[in-house]
């Protein structure tokens, strides 16, 4: 979460929030790739995340993933923009880096890239912790706390389980996922124009069965190409969660030039 956006007028409703709710019906060790909470640390999952903004009096609220591998998404509210980054846990400190963006293009892609931010934080407990967020000249610009949400956070999640065709909206996306990991949708739009794919197993990923979140790799190609704008095509990295016993997915990824989110149901 840049200086960049600060400047950015963000709405308090989270989003996702009404799937989070339905869903609920309700980490780390000294490296990134552990569930953590086992020994004090935080636990991988769901968070509610408050914002405040340094020099300002304005406060924001937003859903937060956090992988086992340490990959992290801060999904703000009134569908404004994404932070996506990695973190790192020794003990209780937490660092890591993110990357903002903040347009919203078409398709749930996410444009206008920030710059890099840096992350430093505590962990107070397996449930909590509190974090600043700084820019490319180390000027603190986002002082944030973390709360996790453990009903929906601790659902077990399968691969079996998540097979099967998510739909986006009014059957503008369809995203087929396998019972191996693989996933491949086709964006049939002539604003878009792009093929998800991740051909290999386990494009969808695990990390932990007991964790409600998910990590994703996959390639976006033959996207349209508009000149001026970033591609849309590459690899692209992220994570998400299952709602409504695996029946709903939501995720969040990016390319490094821009990010894209998904939610569908099957």
């Amino acid at each position: 979460m840049s200086k960049r956006m600060s400047d950015i007028g963000l709405a308090t409703v989270m989003l996702f929030a009404g799937l989070v709710l339905s869903a609920c019906g309700g980490g780390g060790s000294s490296s990134s790739g552990s569930s953590g909470g086992g020994d004090g640390t935080l636990k991988a999952g769901l968070f509610d995340a408050t914002i405040e903004y340094v020099g300002s009096d304005r406060t924001e609220s937003a859903t937060t993933y956090i992988s086992p591998t340490g990959r992290f998404a801060v999904i703000y509210g009134g569908n404004t923009g994404v932070s996506i980054g990695t973190l790192s846990f020794d003990g209780t400190a937490i660092s890591g880096t993110s990357y903002d963006y903040r347009v919203v293009g078409p398709e749930g892609f996410i444009e206008d890239k920030g710059d890099e931010g840096t992350i430093s934080g505590t962990v107070r407990s397996q449930e909590s912790a509190t974090f600043s967020t700084a820019d490319a000249e180390g000027e603190v610009n986002t002082k944030v706390t973390l709360q996790r949400q453990n009903t929906v956070s601790d659902r077990d999640i399968s691969l079996a389980d998540a097979a099967g065709t998510y739909v986006k909206g009014n059957s503008e996306v369809a995203l087929n996922v396998g019972s191996d990991g693989t996933v491949d949708s086709q964006y049939y739009t002539d604003t878009t124009g792009c093929h998800l794919s991740g051909t290999q197993s386990n494009s969808l990923s695990v990390p932990d069965a007991s964790i409600n979140v998910f990590d994703i790799t996959y390639t976006m190609s033959n996207c349209t190409q508009v000149e001026g704008e970033p591609s849309r095509n590459g690899e692209y990295t992220g994570l998400g969660f299952f709602g409504d016993q695996q029946r709903q997915m939501v995720f969040t990824a990016h390319n490094e030039n821009v990010a894209m989110k998904f939610q569908g149901t099957k």
